[in-house]
């Protein structure tokens, strides 16, 4: 899938444009940037759905050999049209924005031509057929009858897209299969119930029973492959590990980030050491002839019921939003409609919480969802209990921070409070960027006052910071020195404190995404910012005004953030 995201409400005409003869005579560098992505949507139609673009709503990707190596070639005739653009005809921002695309370009080639995960990883298959229909019926950008008939156009080409998939794939590592294996029953079930019920207001009878028909090819298809998928199991001896070289490419391709990957492993565990001291200071407050692990006990033991989590959450993010206007944290724009939900099935084996925004072209269904995944209904009593251990209160409103007031919800709505910014600027989701401030808000909150007279906030802030070094380390150890999944289970357990259940989540999801480490380094690249530009500001400065600059930048890698907001270069750490 394409790292790029777009946004702006004039970009309707991109499916019009033409790749080729953009990027053979350019007739300027706005119209180099259009061509690029109308070119990303027709190879991607998912993702063009995904970000609120129809025109290729009853289209499914085209996975097959040929169609990755004309996107490699499409892609390697765009990075050359960007390189030969002269920055120094272009003005400031742009310069920056070419920067960043000429990074991304070359990161979806590294994806694309040596990462390879489109051979190597089923899940991305199970999840390309499921979330493909589910952006169709999840929000309502169309009458039901037109979202039926493109959910009927995608299902037609779901079966086909498995088989194509079962010959990608060669020699998988046996993490990914297991992963896939969780996900698919959710997928199934979410073609047996979801979709029908979200379609049973079309009246029309062939509609229903064309439906019915592709609808049921779906389901005999993905059952296949989960049977296909345990003969494989046993065979699956890949390796998940990416190497260094990948590694340290993926950090300066898609975040602009050339720091020695020995210096930022260093970093890793220095700073995992450093949080593991606060978070025993700060149990010492709680309790001083305690234990780390009765602090613990103490923090994880006060947690929500299994059907309570969508309410907590509701209530924590009115809580915060008012924290935000009493301590002028930033400025906060026109907002959005909101709904908190149940994670759907077929996404809750690598998620726990997450805020799934409209695409930013969507201009009819305005629903934002902040999700939370309840416990699975075959778990016993005592492994529900250890799972909410992860939803004790503290956490979970550092979680409803991260999430949605003032994490990736504030980004959603910055985005649409800057009609201004660049095509380039609209379409950027940089990982470092976007997880790196919903990460730093977790601090700057409790640094705020959040946790009021009582340091249990504290802790619990502590805890989830103490996870994404975990992802940090874990990324490093994974994918550079040859950890295994259950090292990693153990490294989540014994030095970030997790449950089991998490635990082993978070270190399946490593082995898929190890640009999760990107959280706690966009966190401290951000503090490294902030205080540069205090320092530059001096008594001018206020969080707010820092907050609404740096939110007023985009989604773009730090780098360029740093190089606006300070009117130089500068390092990052």
């Amino acid at each position: 899938m394409s790292p790029l995201r777009l946004a702006g409400a004039a970009l309707g005409a991109l499916a019009c444009l033409s790749l080729t003869p953009a990027l053979a005579a350019p007739a300027s560098y706005e119209e180099l940037v259009k061509a690029y992505i109308a070119d990303d949507f027709r190879a991607h139609p998912s993702d063009a759905t995904a970000s609120g673009l129809h025109d290729y709503d009853a289209k499914l990707d085209d996975i097959s050999p040929a169609a990755h190596a004309a996107e490699i070639k499409s892609l390697k005739t765009a990075l050359a049209a960007f390189q030969a653009v002269d920055p120094a005809s272009l003005a400031a921002i742009d310069r920056d924005d070419r920067e960043m695309l000429i990074g991304q370009i070359k990161g979806q080639l590294l994806n694309a031509e040596r990462i390879q995960n489109w051979r190597r990883n089923p899940n991305d298959y199970v999840q390309l057929a499921t979330e493909s229909v589910f952006a169709l019926i999840q929000r309502d950008f169309a009458p039901l009858p037109e979202r039926m008939r493109s959910a009927i156009g995608r299902e037609t080409q779901i079966p086909a897209m498995l088989a194509t998939s079962k010959r990608n794939i060669q020699d998988p590592p046996r993490a990914f299969v297991e992963v896939a294996l969780q996900n698919i029953d959710g997928s199934i079930d979410f073609f047996k119930t979801a979709a029908p019920s979200a379609f049973t207001g079309v009246t029309d009878p062939a509609l229903q029973k064309e439906f019915a028909k592709v609808n049921a090819a779906t389901i005999k298809a993905l059952t296949e492959y989960k049977a296909w998928l345990k003969q494989e199991l046993p065979k699956a001896k890949g390796s998940f590990a990416i190497g260094s070289e990948a590694l340290a490419e993926h950090l300066a391709d898609f975040d602009l980030i050339d720091t020695p990957l020995d210096t930022l492993h260093a970093l890793a565990w220095s700073h995992l050491r450093d949080d593991q001291a606060q978070f025993a200071a700060v149990a010492k407050q709680l309790d001083p002839n305690g234990t780390v692990q009765s602090a613990l006990e103490k923090l994880q033991t006060d947690h929500p019921k299994a059907d309570g989590l969508v309410a907590e959450a509701t209530k924590e993010l009115a809580g915060l939003k008012q924290f935000i206007k009493d301590h002028n944290i930033l400025t906060i724009p026109p907002e959005a409609d909101l709904h908190v939900a149940e994670t759907p099935e077929f996404a809750r084996a690598l998620v726990s919480a997450e805020f799934d925004p409209p695409g930013p072209l969507e201009q009819h269904a305005k629903e934002a969802f902040y999700y939370v995944t309840p416990p699975d209904a075959s778990l016993t009593p005592a492994q529900v209990d250890d799972y909410l251990r992860g939803f004790d209160y503290s956490d979970f409103l550092i979680t409803s921070a991260h999430e949605v007031w003032p994490g990736h919800y504030m980004q959603f709505l910055a985005n649409k409070a800057h009609p201004e910014w660049s095509l380039a600027r609209r379409l950027a989701g940089v990982q470092s960027t976007t997880e790196g401030w919903a990460h730093y808000t977790e601090q700057m909150m409790t640094d705020a006052g959040l946790d009021g007279p009582t340091p249990i906030l504290h802790l619990g802030q502590l805890e989830e910071a103490l996870w994404r070094d975990c992802r940090m380390v874990a990324a490093f150890e994974l994918h550079t020195h040859n950890m295994s999944v259950a090292d990693a289970t153990q490294l989540f357990e014994k030095e970030c404190y997790l449950p089991e259940s998490i635990a082993k989540s978070e270190a399946y999801r490593g082995t898929s995404d190890p640009g999760y480490l990107t959280y706690t380094l966009g966190k401290l690249a951000i503090l490294k910012l902030r205080a540069d530009y205090q320092a530059k500001q001096g008594d001018k400065f206020t969080l707010a005004d820092f907050h609404d600059h740096f939110l007023a930048a985009g989604l773009v890698p730090i780098k360029l953030i740093r190089r606006e907001l300070m009117g130089t270069d500068g390092p990052l750490l």
